[in-house]
């Protein structure tokens, strides 16, 4: 029903190659590559105590008509300019397959940027796939082998066919270093009725002598400073995701699926022992129907706990949820619904926190033709921080056509700022950002770059003034289907987020309303205002949209 799409800012481009310079603009964006390439891919940001912003980011390359992935390493000081010349530093050249994998980033507990990605270098018929971890100084410098360090797993299946340790993570704790990869083996095994059945087309298909199975499994390690295991062998999980986040005295809180698809959790000692007596289960209805298992949203609180959101699903249907878990493992077995309710379906979310406070921000589609943009807050106690009147969140926005995709929820001292797109086409969106205060009111909206930009991927970090968007596009075409010159590439924008006195395109409405529409809390559209909190969404003669709230 909905297609999640991939979209990110900006109009007019400002040239500059070598020097990015902060430059607040809610219509320019700095170029970032001379060259322009497509295909550059899954970029990551880290900000640093000092202002540095960490870059990393996968180019697309062809040697010798094969065509694989690089990954690369910016750094910019807090001025915005790049300290590894055009490119960054190349951190790994070698081999990978051609469909891109995640990769690990994290800062090491003296400032070090620690990475992990996979490749294939060892294997020219392209099955076998290693992790390897690399360490190099904010100056540049490789700490460890400039190759990187293997990922430690050993082969289970003595005559595996293949291996392949995928989906990295590094995580950083107090002076502990963690990392995660998820294995796989596949081999062959002697046919039975637990790992074969016959085609549903081919019922009278005979039993072979032998199928080909596979064995997946998470790997969890700790390093030390020079990355060496500190455990003698990692810890499995048999689970599809696993996610990993920093917890008090150098623990890390270990997310991973249960048996019955729902949540589990550990705390971690760098020595790999679980502080409680067993898991805790965070949820206990499912996330997934089995096929796919999103990864849930978390973020560290001040006090030590973590904020988690996910998609709970409900017969084809799926609703958003906030729930918190503690240095001393208390949990609410369920997640309390940002709507209220367990019906309509949740798309993409985003979360920020403060105050031990989660504002989450995701797409909620009521319908086919009814799809909103909504915010609420939560706080450690899976208590609603709002209102009575918008207790169960705010309707930013309402699309009846391709839906919404939110960006970034960043914390500010009075309020909120939530980025979000109103997508316009596959991969389209008209992007706001949109401040609130603490009690869910709109300070002020502006809309910025220009309609329907179209973008790969993007990452943004921030400070207590500006948002910096970082973004890849593919070449662009004019209406006669030639590329445009330099459309392609990389590029970011500094987006002052604290005040509204740079915003070019301010969104304003005008004494000239020509239509009124008007919905409930949880995104009914209704002919009158109803008992309760109503969302009155107008609009002028220019176009312009704004939402408000009306208790009745």
């Amino acid at each position: 029903m909905k297609k999640l799409l991939t979209f990110v800012c900006m109009a007019i481009f400002a040239m500059s190659t070598m020097m990015a310079n902060w430059q607040p603009s809610d219509i320019n964006a700095t170029k970032l590559d001379k060259e322009g390439a497509s295909g550059q891919v899954q970029m990551k940001t880290l900000r640093t105590d000092d202002g540095n912003i960490i870059l990393t980011w996968l180019r697309g390359e062809r040697v010798n008509s094969v065509f694989s992935y690089q990954l690369h390493l910016q750094l910019f000081d807090a001025n915005g300019n790049p300290q590894f010349g055009d490119e960054g530093i190349i951190v790994c050249d070698k081999r990978t397959r051609t469909w891109t994998t995640d990769y690990g980033l994290a800062l090491a507990p003296n400032g070090d940027i620690l990475l992990a990605y996979t490749d294939i270098r060892n294997d020219p018929n392209e099955e076998n796939a290693e992790t390897y971890l690399y360490r190099y100084t904010q100056q540049g410098e490789p700490v460890w082998d400039a190759d990187g360090i293997l990922f430690p797993s050993d082969k289970i299946h003595e005559n595996a066919l293949s291996v392949e340790d995928v989906a990295p993570a590094i995580c950083v704790s107090g002076g502990n270093i963690f990392a995660a990869a998820n294995h796989t083996e596949y081999y062959m095994e002697e046919a039975n009725e637990d790992n074969w059945s016959p085609s549903p087309w081919f019922p009278n298909q005979q039993m072979p002598d032998s199928v080909l199975v596979n064995n997946s499994e998470w790997l969890i390690v700790a390093l030390d400073n020079d990355g060496m295991m500190i455990n003698e062998a990692p810890l499995s999980l048999q689970s599809k995701i696993v996610s990993m986040d920093p917890a008090p005295n150098g623990n890390i809180y270990l997310l991973y699926d249960n048996s019955d698809l729902g949540l589990d959790a550990q705390l971690l000692t760098n020595e790999l022992n679980n502080q409680w007596d067993s898991p805790v289960t965070v949820e206990d209805r499912p996330l997934s129907s089995g096929m796919f298992m999103p990864k849930p949203l978390t973020t560290l609180a001040e006090d030590g706990v973590l904020f988690i959101s996910y998609r709970v699903l409900s017969d084809f249907y799926g609703f958003q949820v906030v729930n918190s878990l503690s240095p001393n493992g208390a949990t609410a077995p369920e997640g309390v619904s940002l709507t209220g309710h367990i019906d309509g379906d949740a798309g993409t979310a985003q979360m920020g926190v403060k105050n031990n406070r989660a504002c989450v921000a995701w797409e909620y589609a009521y319908s086919a033709s009814e799809i909103y943009m909504n915010v609420n807050v939560v706080d450690e106690n899976n208590n609603y921080c709002w209102t009575d009147e918008c207790m169960y969140g705010l309707s930013l926005d309402m699309t009846e056509d391709w839906g919404f995709t939110p960006v970034k929820v960043i914390p500010a001292s009075d309020g909120w700022v939530v980025l979000y797109g109103i997508s316009t086409s596959w991969n389209g969106a008209d992007f706001m950002v949109e401040k609130l205060d603490d009690y869910g009111a709109t300070v002020w909206a502006k809309q910025i770059c220009e309609e329907d930009f179209k973008s790969s991927g993007f990452s943004i970090t921030y400070d207590d003034r500006y948002a910096y968007i970082f973004y890849t596009q593919e070449e662009q075409y004019d209406d006669d289907w030639n590329v445009i010159p330099g459309s392609g590439g990389m590029f970011v924008m500094c987006v002052d987020i604290k005040g509204q006195q740079t915003a070019i395109n301010e969104v304003e409405t005008s004494e000239g309303e020509v239509s009124t529409e008007i919905y409930t809390i949880d995104g009914r559209r209704v002919n009158q205002l109803e008992q309760g909190v109503n969302i009155v969404r107008t609009t002028d003669t220019n176009g312009n949209v704004k939402t408000t709230k009306v208790l009745h």
